[in-house]
């Protein structure tokens, strides 16, 4: 007989427990066993995480359909959230961008505002929102800086192939006189060797531009010439002009009349002949193409403000009066072509016509900050100084919201107009804190010179010049003034090494280096550093140039 093995244990009676997710088993000897039904367990966990993620998927679907108008959200869409985040995130930021634009639409721009950050913040890739909230930052809020974030943020997130908006930004950039952010797009994305695209052109028509504003002749040309930027009208403007600034004033005419048949006389073309002729005194030719130019746009003020100017060079007063009175009674509530009228009154020192476009900007709630610099200098071009001085203390006694930001522009008028009336003592203390403020532009710095000269201040147009030159070494423009200044001050210096630089330009002006060369051979200079050898490296230049200009002039052989 077979014995029966002590150890075997066997279960008499099995019932559920913990509510069906358990079993207890009493075996022979009285011991309980309890299990656990795994399957059922997590079977019923599985449900309730499902139950709870559609129940959520569900209330987060409702909160943001009904209490935030998210229309466009889907229920699949709160389901899946997890794994989507940076899609939600930005389809969220995207609802808030249009909100915002429909808020600015209706008027209502405080909302739009709130909208617009929100969703530029949450999709950065939105490139209309960022362009609509740039507007605010630069127009509302006038916080150019901020605005200049925006804008140039966006090009890292798709604007950079955006050719509308890559073109805004450049424009911006620009305006602002902000040269070295575009260098510096320019440098990030453009490639190596030159590709010809929409895209790269329009970046390097930028930094071409930019280079061209702070003098840097040589670098715009390299832009021009690389991406073949005269084949556009823009462009074409462009080489001539700094064809121009370096002296090749026939070599600029003569690209500009040829374009004009390819572009079917353009106004832009127009304007730059008659510009560059009146510049020449030539005011025949002047007029002839500032007529051409209004026929084609009777109804702009633009070409008959270049009238003007003819008729206030050719001495034609009788008519420039009646003109300058029939513009300004038609355009003198549009705040561009009054700027411009004011600018006109500015350059030929017109106080009484600056005065009655500050007055019409002043009733029309125009930013007047402009016009109220430019009534400035139009007594400055009259010489009218203390006129100028009597403005300028009117304007500190009621502390307009502009001035702070155009302070440096308002000190260096007044320190001109307190050298005019012969209080040196404040000019000095104006000029310098015009030279203690940042971010001033070689431009502007290059703008004060030239009116110091004016008055003969030609120490204190130096002091101004080195401060653009050590900002801008490579501005031909600055470097050009700077070495006349020298000249005329007798001081030797610094002459050397500016020549030096000034030679080592690609086209420097003929002009300057043959009245340097005369200068040069006087005694005044005879302290000058390497003064023989400056003097065989000018005659050298002379001649090379004169060499050119017969090769030239040599007609081409027929064939």
């Amino acid at each position: 007989m077979k014995k029966e093995n002590p150890l075997k244990k066997v279960a008499i009676k099995e019932r559920s427990i913990l509510g069906g997710f358990g079993t207890q088993k009493k075996t022979a000897d009285g011991q309980l066993v309890v299990s656990l039904r795994w399957f059922r367990i997590l079977g019923v966990l599985l449900t309730l995480f499902l139950t709870a993620w559609f129940s959520t998927a569900g209330a987060l679907y409702f909160w943001f359909k009904h209490k935030k108008d998210f229309e466009d959200v889907k229920y699949t869409g709160m389901i899946a959230l997890p794994f989507r985040l940076d899609e939600h995130r930005k389809e969220m930021g995207d609802f808030h961008v249009e909100k915002g634009i429909d808020y600015f639409n209706k008027g209502a721009y405080r909302e739009s505002l709130s909208f617009l950050r929100i969703g530029v913040l949450r999709s950065p890739g939105n490139l209309q929102g960022r362009l609509l909230l740039t507007q605010f930052y630069e127009q509302v809020l006038k916080r150019v800086d901020v605005a200049q974030g925006l804008l140039v943020g966006g090009l890292e997130h798709g604007g950079s192939d955006d050719l509308d908006y890559l073109k805004s930004t450049i424009r911006f950039l620009l305006k602002h006189q902000l040269d070295e952010e575009i260098q510096l797009i320019a440098d990030t994305y453009l490639p190596k060797e030159a590709t010809l695209s929409d895209i790269n052109r329009v970046i390097a028509f930028g930094a071409a531009q930019a280079n061209y504003l702070r003098g840097n002749y040589d670098r715009a040309d390299d832009y021009v010439s690389a991406y073949e930027l005269n084949v556009s009208i823009e462009g074409t403007i462009l080489s001539a002009q700094i064809m121009w600034n370096r002296g090749q004033e026939e070599a600029a005419l003569s690209r500009l009349k040829k374009s004009l048949e390819q572009f079917q006389n353009n106004e832009r073309l127009l304007l730059q002949l008659s510009r560059f002729y009146r510049d020449q005194d030539n005011l025949d030719e002047a007029r002839k193409y500032a007529i051409m130019r209004n026929l084609m746009n009777p109804l702009s003020a633009g070409p008959r403000i270049e009238l003007l100017y003819i008729y206030n060079k050719s001495g034609d007063s009788d008519r420039e009066e009646r003109e300058t009175k029939r513009i300004f009674k038609q355009f003198k509530d549009e705040e561009e072509a009054l700027l411009s009228i004011t600018n006109f009154a500015a350059d030929i020192g017109n106080v009484s016509l600056a005065q009655r476009a500050y007055e019409s900007a002043l009733e029309n709630e125009f930013n007047v900050d402009l016009f109220a610099l430019l009534l400035i200098e139009s007594h400055l071009v009259s010489k009218d100084f203390q006129g100028a001085l009597n403005f300028s203390e009117e304007l500190e006694k009621e502390q307009p919201s502009w001035l702070n930001d155009r302070r440096h522009i308002f000190n260096s008028l007044r320190s001109v107009a307190s050298y005019g009336v012969n209080r040196p003592d404040f000019g000095d203390i104006y000029l310098n804190e015009f030279l203690r403020t940042n971010s001033i532009t070689a431009d502007q710095y290059y703008a004060v010179s030239k009116r110091l000269i004016s008055i003969n201040h030609y120490k204190e147009a130096r002091k101004v010049l080195m401060a653009a030159h050590k900002i801008s070494p490579s501005n031909q423009k600055v470097l050009a003034e700077l070495i006349k200044t020298e000249l005329t001050l007798g001081y030797t210096e610094e002459l050397n090494n500016l020549l030096k630089r000034f030679l080592a330009m690609r086209r420097p002006q003929i002009e300057i280096i043959e009245t340097a060369y005369k200068n040069l051979g006087s005694d005044r200079f005879i302290f000058t550093a390497n003064r023989e050898d400056l003097l065989i490296d000018l005659q050298t230049h002379i001649r090379d140039t004169e060499q050119e200009d017969v090769v030239e002039q040599i007609p081409a052989k027929q064939s």
